[in-house]
């Protein structure tokens, strides 16, 4: 009971917070999304604005808790009835939780539910959160080369160029325990958007990792139940081939010095499509599909009008037999616009279009 008794007294540290687009509204909340993409600091935002009798606040990564704290909850929130608001931060364990008026969870594990409870995502910084955060003034093209390069962890915002691949890869060190996880965790990067089969990089990493195909596999299960790599499948076709992402365009960078900005510009429009809540595929003539808005997204970032015009000519027919309504192409400067047989396309730099989504 004690250590419950010191977590009550402690103070809240303020912080200095950049608004976010999730909001905490709700009386039962799981809040879900990978390490860093800023739960914690959404919380404290919060709890800045409670008496501080109101709440107690319980951060299961912190090396002094252990599950045992958990057993005497229930009798410590019926001694201070004034407690409205239970938090507990980085729950992976289930036990049956004590009444409370308002209970927040927070959590990286996208698989865990709870009846009764409103399940909330939060994601690193989009582009246009990115910009939000930005306090140089720049203009878009500076501050979208810096994000670019920086990446969407809020974390590394403001991290000088010199340190800044060591403080990424020490972010990264949350991610994965034995050498050859990292390991994994760098195949994976390595091909970034590109196809694979997971088999394949088990293949890979067996060439210069001992490991179980069962231990391989139950990692990967991990990366993708906590997001940081993703899997997306070719539209109507299961295959064991399917497209990778990851949950940051700039870990590649940072994992091996292999560059290659094509792919990156392309992980970033998977990035901004998925937190958005929307469900993607590939298809042979697009990289994204969005069956639930009849739309097409085309990652084309240097390429010049007449490149793409013949792109969008090649592919008129199955735009037309997927009965598409948009088709974006992105771009790094290219623009234009018009409807075709009923089709809207529209040509855009990436900050034009992210920001417009």
């Amino acid at each position: 009971m004690n250590r419950l008794e010191i977590l009550y007294e402690d103070e809240v540290k303020k912080i200095s917070f950049n608004v976010r687009k999730v909001n905490l509204k709700g009386d039962k909340i799981i809040l879900k999304g990978p390490r860093h993409s800023g739960k914690t600091y959404l919380i404290l935002d919060l709890l800045s604005t409670k008496r501080k009798e109101s709440f107690l606040y319980i951060d299961f990564s912190d090396i002094r808790i252990d599950a045992s704290i958990v057993a005497h909850l229930g009798a410590f929130l019926k001694k201070y009835p004034q407690i409205e608001l239970l938090v507990l931060e980085n729950l992976d364990f289930a036990f049956p939780l004590p009444k409370c008026k308002k209970i927040i969870i927070t959590m990286g594990q996208k698989d865990f539910h709870l009846n009764g409870f409103d399940e909330i995502y939060l994601y690193p910084l989009d582009f246009e959160e990115y910009i939000a955060f930005d306090k140089k003034g720049l203009n878009v093209d500076a501050i979208f080369s810096s994000f670019a390069n920086t990446g969407t962890f809020p974390q590394m915002l403001g991290i000088s160029k010199l340190s800044f691949v060591q403080s990424f890869q020490h972010l990264l060190l949350s991610y994965y325990k034995t050498p050859t996880e990292l390991e994994i965790l760098k195949n994976y990067a390595l091909a970034q958007s590109t196809k694979i089969s997971v088999f394949s990089v088990f293949q890979g990493v067996k060439k210069s990792h001992k490991i179980s195909k069962d231990r391989f596999y139950e990692y990967t299960q991990k990366l993708l139940n906590e997001e940081v790599i993703f899997l997306v499948e070719k539209f109507g076709q299961k295959s064991r081939q399917k497209k990778l992402y990851m949950i940051d365009f700039a870990i590649r960078g940072v994992l091996s010095f292999e560059k290659d900005f094509i792919r990156r510009f392309e992980n970033m429009i998977f990035l901004e499509l998925y937190k958005r809540g929307f469900e993607i595929f590939f298809i042979d003539i697009a990289e994204f599909y969005i069956p639930s808005i009849d739309t097409v997204v085309i990652s084309l970032p240097f390429a010049m009008g007449h490149m793409i015009f013949d792109k969008l000519e090649r592919s008129r027919e199955v735009f037309e037999r997927l009965e598409l309504k948009n088709v974006f192409v992105i771009t790094m400067q290219t623009r234009d616009s018009f409807i075709k047989n009923g089709i809207s396309y529209e040509i855009m730099p990436f900050w034009n279009w992210a920001v417009g989504l």
